[in-house]
């Protein structure tokens, strides 16, 4: 029993620095809500918002943030928060351009497929139907003696 409580307590005592340990990570982060250690949780229904794109912003440096253009003269240097949004705007807006694009190259291709298999399967069938001799046609379409005007 006493390996047990004593298996048990060193567990807890585990447990209990990979907390100490989190919370020091999460105070590390400048990111971090102070209201996480508080218990005070932040309201998200406030009526203020802040626009990306206000006077307010402009010029401001983002935290640590470079500049990813490895193929010009910007590369590695800080940008503002204005630039850094909009470029981040522009960026999922050149991924959503580019998923667009994907779809309507495989809808293009299958509609080219479907295309060709239709083509294929028209000149199979005329093929076939002017390759048959009168007989054959004869039995497709059989002719009564009363309309025979020919």
């Amino acid at each position: 029993m006493d390996l047990t409580i004593s298996a048990l307590t060193s567990k807890v005592e585990a447990i209990q620095g990979e907390l100490v340990e989190i919370k020091s990570y999460i105070a590390r982060r400048p990111e971090a809500s102070i209201s996480i250690d508080r218990r005070k949780n932040k309201s998200i229904d406030t009526n203020h918002s802040t626009s990306i794109d206000s006077d307010t912003n402009r010029g401001w440096l983002v935290p640590k943030t470079t500049s990813d253009m490895s193929n010009t003269p910007y590369h590695g240097k800080e940008i503002s928060a204005g630039t850094y949004a909009a470029l981040t705007r522009h960026q999922f807006n050149l991924e959503s351009l580019g998923d667009k694009l994907q779809r309507i190259e495989n809808t293009t291709a299958a509609m080219k497929d479907k295309w060709r298999r239709g083509d294929e399967a028209m000149r199979d069938f005329t093929g076939t139907w002017f390759n048959k001799r009168k007989e054959e046609m004869d039995t497709c379409f059989p002719t009564s003696p009363s309309s025979q005007h020919y």
